[in-house]
């Protein structure tokens, strides 16, 4: 009895050894090349197991979710990815060493509150609705000092690194540090020396920024801008009214009658926030803007990008009739040659028929 009893005590270890090889080494999962794994912030140990299983049809004991925390990985956010085939042991080695991942996310100048939202989608999985209805609500900006019309500001365009656990909450908490740091001594002491509010500034800045697309004329298109309010002249700036649009294109007489507290053409002063986070060159150029004459400035009739400036509002005319008569030329030489391809086209589908037909 003895003897027998020292065989099955050498085969249970044995047997014990086995599965727990098969369960860790032998099981591979179904993905038949390298696939993302994204696990999600707020999943509960349900919802962990259940992915390993619908998506690579991995199955443990006790759950995935249980030998995850034995391997030090307790359920957060992580991304990486799983070579095709891999065991569990794979995937838990994998689990510990993406603990506690960070990302970069690029908050790019020029953009507004649903670009925001798509790029915190995409990289710290906020649902877009979410993030888009929360900047919209006056209650997300009040601890800020902010409201759903000068949220901009409190952005400054750069690359962050974040913690992919971070809620929205904690993005804009660091948006908020990272402003201040921004708004150094140098920065605050130019507004003071204007008399500008770091709101007017930022709002300026972001008309700047949509007007050119050339960093070198900022200052210049800056003091137009600060020249008008001055004189207490309406800014008539037309990407308000692309604002208030909703898109982009030529701008018309008609869009100038659009209601909003945007159109300056019709109300007089700034607009009650920006129409896009600016760049840094953009913020920079309204603190440190061109003092001339001029009041007026129109896109150059050669499409260089460039802008004309002029004080008076004769030739500032002049200029304008000839950037809308080329501009009209242009559209007229695409809008002909996009009848011709259409032609052709048509032409290229006749002799088709024609041909199947012989």
């Amino acid at each position: 009895m003895r003897k027998k009893s020292g065989k099955i005590w050498w085969v249970l270890p044995l047997v014990i050894g086995l599965v727990l090889w098969g369960m860790f080494f032998g099981q591979k999962s179904n993905n038949s090349k390298t696939q993302m794994v994204k696990i999600g912030k707020q999943w509960d140990k349900e919802t962990f197991d259940q992915y390993w299983e619908d998506s690579f049809g991995l199955y443990v004991p006790f759950g995935m979710h249980y030998w995850a925390d034995k391997a030090g990985f307790s359920i957060q956010a992580c991304r990486f990815n799983l070579p095709k085939s891999s065991n569990i042991f794979d995937v838990l080695t994998l689990l510990r060493e993406f603990r506690n991942q960070t990302i970069d996310i690029v908050v790019p100048p020029s953009i507004y509150g649903e670009s925001l939202a798509r790029i915190l989608e995409n990289k710290l999985d906020l649902p877009r609705e979410t993030v888009v209805d929360a900047i919209s609500d006056p209650g997300t900006w009040e601890d800020f000092g902010f409201n759903a019309q000068t949220w901009p500001v409190m952005i400054v365009p750069n690359t962050y690194n974040f913690s992919l656990q971070t809620d929205l909450d904690g993005f804009l908490k660091r948006m908020q540090r990272e402003s201040d740091l921004f708004w150094n001594e140098s920065r605050q002491e130019k507004l003071r020396v204007q008399k500008l509010s770091r709101e007017e500034a930022v709002t300026i800045a972001s008309i700047v920024q949509k007007e050119s697309n050339k960093t070198d004329e900022y200052t210049t298109i800056a003091g137009v801008y600060i020249n008008r309010l001055r004189i207490g002249m309406r800014l008539m700036a037309d990407p308000t009214l692309v604002f208030i649009r909703g898109r982009g294109g030529r701008v018309y007489n008609k869009d100038k009658d659009l209601v909003s507290p945007y159109n300056t053409y019709k109300n007089k002063g700034l607009p009650p926030g920006p129409i896009c986070i600016p760049s840094v060159a953009a913020i920079d150029a309204v603190l440190n803007y061109t003092e001339h004459p001029y009041l007026y400035f129109c896109a150059k009739s050669d499409f260089s990008g460039y802008h004309v400036f002029e004080r008076h509002y004769r030739n500032h005319q002049k200029n304008a009739r000839a950037f809308h008569r080329a501009l009209n030329r242009l559209e007229k030489r695409r809008s002909n040659t996009g009848g011709n391809k259409k032609k052709e086209q048509r032409l290229s589908l006749f002799f088709f028929v024609f041909v199947v037909s012989i």
